[in-house]
């Protein structure tokens, strides 16, 4: 029986992989050069990590929520793969206006230069592509307009403020409450600007979407309390525990196994607390 040559097993490797390559490296040069020395590992390591994923097989996420996913952690990591994968979520029906609200939420963990990556990379969508127009949030209503507290005391407007970021959040923080009563000129000023801001059902997102956004930032960065938190409050809005797990498993690519296995720690957590609880 004949054998196969390395050659062959590498033209064989090549023609499976390249085929369905996403590009999430701008250089495919590098995607050769792996197959070329290492076929094995390189057939195996797609088939496992982003290629797993790919936009037939929805499983428990569909394919735009997991590019968004993954866009805000790479723009997080200043990774050129938020480009691409930022191209790929367009593709799969996103818009930019969305996904200026994937980075816009990534702040909140992963600080204001995720969001300068993620915008760079939009701009030059934008202006690569034709059909692109920027999408008005609806009308603010009655209940959103804010009411006037200039009588008000500063013990009644640190109460106000610190109800208002903790219901935002989903859970109470005494740390923020601390901050709030030191500073409650600037906190007012972070009640808007962040989590007040996105839990309006008028912006661009699915608040289950944005959930997972700071949830895939907050367990790279090792904040675990906070992923926490954040996982129980995506559970609470109607996420469930495959999809939060999918986010994870979709990131091991741009982040490592350390993403995934920091993510089944709080999952496991949160499962053994619900069973408790039943």
């Amino acid at each position: 029986m004949n054998k196969e040559t390395l050659e062959e097993k590498v033209q064989r490797a090549k023609e499976k992989i390249l085929p369905v390559w996403d590009e999430a490296t701008p250089d495919k040069s590098l995607v050769n050069f792996a197959i070329e020395w290492d076929y094995e590992y390189e057939e195996l390591y797609r088939s496992s990590g982003w290629g797993f994923f790919s936009a037939d097989k929805p499983r428990h996420l569909d394919h735009k929520t997991r590019e968004m996913i993954v866009c805000a952690l790479l723009a997080f990591r200043d990774r050129p793969g938020a480009y691409q994968h930022a191209k790929n979520a367009l593709r799969q029906g996103a818009t930019i206006n969305e996904l200026m609200e994937v980075f816009s939420v990534a702040v909140f963990p992963g600080g204001g230069p995720t969001r300068v990556v993620g915008l760079e990379g939009l701009r030059k969508i934008v202006e690569e592509e034709d059909g692109h127009a920027p999408i008005e949030r609806e009308a603010k209503s009655d209940s959103e307009i804010e009411e006037d507290f200039s009588n008000e005391s500063r013990e009644e407007k640190v109460e106000r403020i610190t109800k208002k970021i903790h219901s935002d959040m989903g859970y109470e923080d005494e740390n923020i409450s601390f901050g709030v009563e030191l500073d409650p000129d600037f906190f007012e000023v972070y009640s808007k600007v962040y989590w007040g801001f996105f839990e309006q059902e008028r912006c661009h997102l699915d608040p289950i979407v944005r959930e997972m956004v700071l949830l895939v930032v907050m367990t790279f960065r090792g904040l675990r309390e906070e992923a926490y938190q954040h996982a129980k409050k995506a559970l609470r809005l109607g996420a469930t525990i495959h999809q939060l797990l999918e986010c994870h498993e979709v990131c091991i690519p741009p982040a490592g196994l350390g993403q995934l296995h920091e993510g089944l720690r709080t999952l496991r957590i949160i499962s053994e607390e619900m069973k408790n609880e039943d």
